[in-house]
């Protein structure tokens, strides 16, 4: 028997408002997709919803469902994802963040959660951070189904 073999792309992060400036399309809709269109003419295409109808998931719990993961079981934070992804070696008692930088007014409310999407300068805050030496406690609480671990910081 032949193997199968399937590609299987995700286009997360694709949907988009309409916008008055496209005639009320979408970016999608508005921009030329001539390689899309060969791809969706060519499989099959369609829409679901990885966790139940409803739900809108981030990227990452989403991508672990359609792996066939069960996020509520495997689901540890998007900063283990992170440091995996950026070959970090993860060992049991560590704790991964995966933040941004942002910007904030003087007083410290939120402008920009992305920081302009920064990109010189970046070494320099990410050393400053590194620098910041914490104290971790752990402390259990028994949550409705099972016993969770919960880290709470002080600097």
């Amino acid at each position: 028997m032949a193997e199968k073999r399937a590609v299987l792309i995700v286009v997360d992060g694709m949907g988009d408002r309409p916008l008055i400036d496209h005639d009320y399309k979408t970016p999608l809709e508005y921009a030329n997709t001539p390689n899309m269109d060969r791809l969706a003419k060519g499989g099959l295409v369609g829409s679901l919803d990885p966790i139940s109808p409803g739900v809108r998931p981030g990227s990452d719990v989403a991508n672990l469902a359609l792996l066939g993961y069960d996020p509520a079981k495997y689901y540890t934070g998007r900063g283990a994802l992170e440091a995996l992804g950026a070959g970090v070696d993860l060992r049991p008692n560590d704790v991964a963040f995966r933040v941004n930088f942002a910007t904030v007014d003087d007083d410290f409310r939120v402008e920009d959660r992305r920081a302009g999407r920064i990109h010189k300068g970046t070494s320099k805050l990410a050393k400053s951070v590194n620098e910041i030496r914490s104290r971790v406690r752990r402390e259990s609480r028994p949550s409705s189904s099972q016993q969770s671990n919960t880290a709470r910081f002080s600097y």
